[in-house]
């Protein structure tokens, strides 16, 4: 959220809500109320600083120097270990359970919603070589497009990794 607001300048916390779903929603998630949360302690640290309430009490908020300093020790440090979490993994894990229509119909959606998302990177990707965008923001949007790559790879070989599942729906036409 210091990233954030380094960035976007003072927001309030619901515009700032909206404005992570875009920049960062695809591979970091934050609930509304984290972001309520996170603001509510981000002030008490001094990270961030609440101007005046306005409409309805909402206030924006700015990074101080403070925080500024604490995105930069926290950007230095290195990452921590990721933690790979999608649901259609543990769908696959546990996929015996599950009646082979209805794995199949599962895969065949997750393929269709990750198409998607590869069509949206490869066409954003296109579009930010004709203009000029931040080059930090385009690595990640390149990641983006390779992560869905890796997605459809790995579905193509589903058919040779599961082929009770796969050579019954092949069976039956």
């Amino acid at each position: 959220m210091l990233g954030l607001l380094s960035q976007i300048g003072p927001i309030n916390g619901n515009a700032l809500s909206r404005c992570a779903d875009v920049m960062i929603g695809d591979y970091w998630t934050l609930t509304r109320s984290q972001v309520y949360r996170e603001l509510q302690t981000l002030e008490e640290l001094g990270f961030i600083e609440a101007g005046p309430a306005g409409p309805r009490s909402s206030r924006e908020f700015s990074i101080t120097d403070v925080g500024t300093s604490a995105l930069r020790d926290w950007l230095t440090a290195s990452p921590a270990e990721e933690v790979v979490r999608m649901p259609m993994l543990l769908t696959i894990r546990f996929g015996a359970s599950l009646p082979p229509d209805r794995l199949r119909e599962i895969v065949a959606e997750f393929a269709l919603r990750h198409q998607a998302k590869r069509d949206f990177y490869v066409e954003l990707e296109n579009d930010m070589r004709t203009a000029r965008n931040d080059p930090y923001e385009v690595a990640t949007v390149r990641f983006g497009r390779l992560f869905e790559a890796a997605v459809e790879t790995w579905l193509s070989e589903l058919s040779d990794l599961l082929p009770a599942i796969f050579d019954e729906a092949e069976g039956a036409h």
